[in-house]
């Protein structure tokens, strides 16, 4: 393990307290102008989010109507009602959606899916990078408005679900995230630039309770309008 990882896995909790947790769930606010561009907006306005820590199982509800929800679990999204019937199910969303244009409108499944791998990396990350298949190496440094950030790279296994298989996270000095920095598979290679903010201590875990997303440039600046994914933690407790 580089020291890199070492000092952000502190910083977020520490590892020895994240193994003793299982599971994470909370009730979310996701905005942002993509949903609206997609033909989805105020989709995942108001969700609950229950995630596994181990494995890449996510489910949202309620999604499509106030009675169902999707799983995402193993590759395979699935929409259930509440009494635990299969409405319907897409294999593989990820192929699927990354053969549609960027400016192809989403379904609810569709939104379900973007918003399910990416809650789970998101939560689960910097710990994740400790899980087999994931490859890691701090690299050059990140510069922005003046200040230099740490910066590790992560290749994600190909049994994970995630926005793109090499991912950024860029560190301050306390081992904190600064700004994960990407490109999105589904969204045709859309850049994205994670900022996150409001830190808080949930269940021993250093959690950021505001993300805003941008595009960034092709000196990775940030292009500051219009916020592309807003994402907002109104409760959340890990077990």
């Amino acid at each position: 393990m580089s020291d890199l990882l070492a000092l952000a896995l502190k910083a977020h909790g520490g590892l020895q307290r994240w193994d003793e947790l299982t599971s994470a769930t909370g009730r979310f606010a996701i905005g942002g102008a993509i949903w609206g561009f997609k033909g989805v907006p105020g989709v995942l306005a108001d969700i609950t989010v229950d995630l596994e820590l181990r494995t890449e199982r996510v489910t949202l509800k309620p999604v499509g109507g106030v009675d169902t929800h999707t799983v995402f679990t193993d590759g395979r999204l699935e929409l259930r009602s509440t009494s635990g019937d299969l409405l319907d199910a897409v294999v593989d969303p990820k192929n699927a959606m990354a053969r549609l244009s960027y400016d192809a409108p989403w379904t609810t499944m569709d939104a379900a899916y973007f918003a399910s791998e990416a809650w789970w990396t998101y939560l689960t990350a910097p710990f994740l990078f400790t899980y087999n298949g994931f490859d890691t190496e701090e690299v050059q440094p990140f510069v922005e408005a003046g200040v230099s950030y740490r910066t590790l790279r992560v290749a994600f296994p190909d049994d994970v679900d995630s926005h793109t298989r090499e991912q950024f996270f860029h560190f301050d000095e306390t081992g904190l995230l600064f700004r994960h920095t990407y490109t999105v598979d589904v969204l045709d290679g859309a850049t994205g630039a994670n900022y996150p903010s409001e830190w808080k201590m949930i269940d021993g875990i250093a959690v950021p309770t505001v993300r805003r997303i941008y595009g960034y440039d092709a000196d990775r600046r940030p292009i500051p309008e219009p916020v592309l994914v807003s994402l907002d933690i109104n409760e959340l407790r890990f077990q």
